[in-house]
């Protein structure tokens, strides 16, 4: 067989290169978490409804999380990280973001994911859905600062799962009255394995809440809202705190978020020593 021209050889040699860096290892590590943590919410929802369909399927384009057609949590995780993908490869991740039904298949690009996938993605008429911003911290061996007076952070006890939830996807929707199927998809957060769900109460009243997940020593730290009529108050960055306070309880060296560029959420990172890693793409094709 030929060899390749020397200027695409190049470009082969730079992508292994970069690809073969610290940061790509931490990329792989950050996103195989992310990856691990989804697994373990479809794995509670499938135990909560089944039928649901809710699954997840290891593939080596990727993990592949299915928890309904059209729902957001839908979608292939840590795509590309294990090395070339071929077309094959990607057949069974997409077949198992759809099941057979007609949705759309959605996955999430790391820019160290190697270069077969974007170009296939590419090929497949793939589209850019969204931006996403990869944050990371060490996890402090210091305790952190408690909440601002008035507010309560901890975990839920049992019965408190609704009311959790509600809280997050008013805080979310702008909304106090929350869609029922909504709460149902977010519910099983409460039951995986390796999840712990937080609320902040003002005077005892819900007014935020946030979910902590683990794996492999990485804590994420996602899935925060603070109800419309309780923010400015230090919410936010208190249910950060609780968080990483129970990160290092649990072990975890590494704390990572992701977020929106440019969003509050995005300044709250940044106060709480959180930086950017990096950023990655949400892909979606339409079927």
């Amino acid at each position: 067989m030929d060899s390749p021209p020397p200027a695409l050889a190049r470009q082969v040699d730079q992508a292994q290169s970069i690809l073969d860096t610290p940061a790509a290892a931490q990329a792989r590590r950050l996103e195989r978490a992310l990856a691990a943590s989804c697994r373990s919410f479809a794995a509670a929802m499938a135990r909560l409804d089944p039928g649901s369909g809710a699954s997840s399927l290891d593939t080596p384009a990727g993990l592949a999380i299915f928890a309904g057609s059209g729902s957001p949590l839908t979608q292939g995780l840590a795509a590309g990280l294990s090395g070339p993908v071929s077309p094959a490869d990607l057949d069974r991740l997409e077949a198992h973001l759809t099941l057979g039904e007609t949705g759309p298949a959605q996955l999430e690009l790391c820019p160290f994911a190697d270069p077969t996938l974007p170009a296939l993605l590419a090929a497949r008429g793939y589209r850019v859905h969204e931006w996403q911003l990869a944050w990371t911290r060490i996890v402090s061996r210091e305790p952190m600062a408690p909440p601002p007076p008035g507010i309560e952070v901890r975990r839920i006890r049992p019965g408190e799962e609704e009311a959790q939830v509600r809280s997050v996807l008013a805080a979310f929707l702008e909304a106090e009255e929350v869609p029922e199927e909504a709460v149902a998809m977010l519910r099983p957060g409460a039951f995986a394995e390796g999840h712990e769900l937080y609320l902040a109460l003002v005077d005892g009243e819900p007014a935020g809440g946030a979910t902590l997940s683990w794996s492999g020593g990485v804590a994420l730290v996602n899935g925060s809202g603070v109800r419309p009529a309780y923010r400015r108050r230090g919410i936010q960055g208190a249910l950060i705190r609780a968080r990483l306070d129970r990160a290092r309880e649990l072990g975890c060296d590494v704390a990572s978020s992701s977020t929106l560029p440019g969003t509050p959420s995005r300044r709250n990172m940044e106060r709480h020593g959180f930086h950017v890693a990096y950023p990655k793409l949400v892909m979606l094709r339409e079927r």
